[in-house]
């Protein structure tokens, strides 16, 4: 299932956000079914708004990966991608 955290970051810079691309992509993603992918951020950086996009299993999984990666966020969206390129075993959402 995909995922959209939202995050108030008063101050958040991309090279911030660079950062936890770089942990992400260490960290371990979770056991078996608990896996959790960061997939990315999307940045409003006059708003002190980002988006992190993430695949995950559950609301729970998806919760503790932003936790262990230091993500403040203050809303979780269950969403469903709508471009052309899906991220891998996406559907949509009815």
């Amino acid at each position: 299932m995909l995922y959209a955290a939202k995050c108030y970051w008063p101050g958040v810079t991309q090279a911030d956000l660079e950062s936890i691309t770089e942990r992400a992509a260490q960290a371990d993603p979770g056991p078996g079914r608990d896996r959790v992918a960061y997939l990315g951020s999307l940045l409003f950086a006059a708003d002190d708004l980002v988006l992190c996009l993430f695949q995950g299993p559950s609301r729970a999984a998806v919760i503790k990966a932003s936790e262990r990666l230091g993500i403040p966020s203050e809303r979780l969206m269950d969403s469903a991608w709508l471009g052309p390129d899906r991220p891998a075993g996406e559907g949509t959402q009815k």
